[in-house]
């Protein structure tokens, strides 16, 4: 006899394509999903009540603070290794 499990605990939010694309694209899409709806720190006031608006458009719901970032995160892992380099190149800078 097949186990039945607690509904949507394993399809997440992908659980609305049902049986259809495939495992792993079921997954992929969940684990996106998953970051994007995530609490997002604000960069101008430090609230976690940044929302996605549309593709790449971030707004925090506190200061109204409207800003460009990732599709699905607010800020890329290359927005933050740019802006590590950038850090320490002005250091550098400051050294001289």
């Amino acid at each position: 006899m097949a186990v039945t499990r607690a509904k949507g605990k394993k399809t997440r939010s992908a659980g609305r394509f049902g049986v259809r694309y495939g495992r792993k694209n079921r997954k992929l899409v969940a684990d996106i999903e998953e970051k994007m709806r995530a609490e997002h720190t604000c960069s101008k006031c430090g609230a976690k009540k940044v929302k996605r608006t549309a593709t790449g458009i971030w707004n925090c719901t506190k200061c109204d603070y409207t800003f460009a970032g990732g599709s699905y995160v607010p800020r890329t892992p290359a927005q933050v290794a740019m802006l590590r380099a950038v850090q320490s190149h002005k250091q550098e800078a400051q050294n001289f």
